[in-house]
């Protein structure tokens, strides 16, 4: 049976859910930037900030110059996150297989389902009304035989500033819809390889395509195989959902934004504290720890180590210790931690006769507090370097 995959794509989605929540942007220049910073990038810019040279990447004080009415908003990462959760929910009534692959942009197979919602193209307009009735979000979407023709045709609508567009690829058109298209439309060439390509005077796909496959790995190496099918419209990849492996996270926005070390070392040891307290009374260990610093210019950081084979928190202190040096590389002030416990699996009934033991005081400690913790709350009692 031949595949078919829908690629949806919400434009400029930090902009378009900052105009969902507020209406008066829309019609107007806006985009989402750190405006504190001083070197700060335009991270998204609507369709009317575009037109007047206002893109994604462009210097905020150039953007200003560029556009002298532009509203500057500050990024919003939960809010981002809420929607595209939205998105992916409601859009996984249609398929199983549901591939998101940034923010506003999914891969849907539709493989089979024609009985369920008409064709692979009605499908994917019932899911564009549904998108906008639901969240109001304009989602563009391009149907084709395979992932890497459906995105380029959802980026063909998108970049001719249709809303609620679509551009279906029957089987076996691929390669008369790839040709007059620029060489850019093609995930992957950007920067050097798209300056080499100019270079040997190749802008269309077509040009691209009339190469042989040796010339391509003779100019690029291995990625001139990936040319030689891309501009082919070859893509056998499957449209695989995101595995998540099981994980306890633990997270904590400081007020105000701090760079003060004592105060960032004390509420690290309080996730790890919230951390152990839920890892113990599942019965699991963690081999692995991950730290997240988030700045006050919304830069991340993020540090991994491995943990030592105990659930008393009380005995990662080097762990974490060593984290959160790692981690603090910057003189900017810092705005959520987060971390991550790793690699969970069960704890073993029987003690290792290699690794160190907890001391039983220890133990007998922590059981103690992890039943006042039960009947009172999390936050009842403990230790002080987390206070």
């Amino acid at each position: 049976m031949a595949r078919t995959v829908i690629h949806l794509t919400v434009a400029d989605f930090p902009i378009a859910v900052e105009e969902v929540m507020e209406p008066r942007l829309r019609g107007r220049p806006a985009a989402v930037a750190v405006q504190a910073a001083g070197r700060s990038l335009i991270l998204s810019a609507s369709a009317e900030a575009r037109r007047q040279g206002v893109f994604r990447g462009l210097a905020l004080s150039d953007a200003l110059k560029r556009c002298r009415d532009l509203t500057v908003l500050p990024p919003n990462p939960d809010l981002y996150a809420r929607a595209d959760a939205a998105v992916l929910q409601l859009l996984q009534h249609y398929s199983p297989l549901v591939e998101p692959l940034r923010s506003g942009q999914v891969y849907l197979d539709m493989t089979g389902s024609d009985r369920l919602f008409g064709s692979a193209a009605d499908a994917a307009v019932r899911a564009q009304h549904e998108i906008r009735d639901r969240l109001c979000l304009q989602a563009n979407a391009g149907v084709a035989g395979n992932k890497l023709v459906s995105k380029v045709a959802s980026d063909v609508v998108t970049s001719a500033g249709r809303i609620n567009g679509l551009c279906d690829v029957r089987a076996g058109g691929e390669p008369d819809f790839l040709a007059p298209l620029e060489v850019a439309f093609l995930p992957g060439v950007r920067g050097s390889v798209r300056r080499q390509l100019a270079a040997l005077n190749i802008r269309l796909i077509r040009e691209l395509a009339a190469v042989s496959s040796e010339h391509l790995q003779m100019a690029f190496g291995r990625f001139g195989l990936v040319l030689y099918q891309r501009s082919r419209g070859i893509d056998n990849r499957p449209v695989q959902p995101p595995r998540r492996a099981p994980q306890i996270v633990e997270s904590e926005t400081l007020e105000p934004d701090c760079n003060d070390y004592a105060l960032l070392r004390r509420a690290l040891y309080r996730l790890a504290d919230r951390a152990a307290w839920r890892l113990r009374r599942k019965a699991l260990l963690a081999r692995r720890v991950a730290l997240e610093l988030r700045y006050s210019d919304y830069k991340e950081n993020r540090v991994q180590l491995s943990l030592p084979p105990t659930v008393n928190d009380t005995e990662w202190g080097d762990c974490l210790e060593e984290a959160l040096t790692r981690a603090v590389q910057r003189r900017v002030r810092v705005r959520t931690l987060t971390l991550r416990l790793l690699d969970l699996h069960n704890r073993p009934l029987q003690l290792s006769l290699f690794e160190p033991q907890t001391p039983p005081r220890l133990n007998a400690l922590t059981a103690a507090m992890d039943r006042i913790r039960t009947r009172y709350g999390q936050n009842a009692i403990r230790f002080g370097r987390a206070a």
